[in-house]
């Protein structure tokens, strides 16, 4: 494994300490993966720059909040089966 270059560690060194710990945990997990599959990793530059992109992404989309209450049921209709001799 190489050392990522100096363009990149300045990328990282500009991010804000909460998006800097996030895009960790993603290369962490990352790496995690590729050591389990017995799979090398390949461009630490790469891998660093698609991790900040994915926080960013996720910082921008949130997650959708679904409001529905818990002790509803939704409609259901039961149609009976009619076979093409009862019509």
């Amino acid at each position: 494994m190489t050392k990522p270059s100096d363009q990149t560690i300045k990328m990282i060194s500009q991010l804000s300490r909460e998006i800097r710990a996030k895009v960790d945990k993603v290369i962490r997990t990352h790496v995690e993966a590729c050591m389990k599959n017995g799979s090398p990793v390949e461009n630490l530059d790469r891998l660093f720059i698609e991790a900040v992109e994915v926080v960013k992404l996720e910082e921008r989309l949130q997650e959708p909040k679904m409001d529905f209450r818990i002790n509803s049921e939704p409609f259901r209709r039961y149609d009976q089966y009619s076979s093409p001799r009862d019509v």
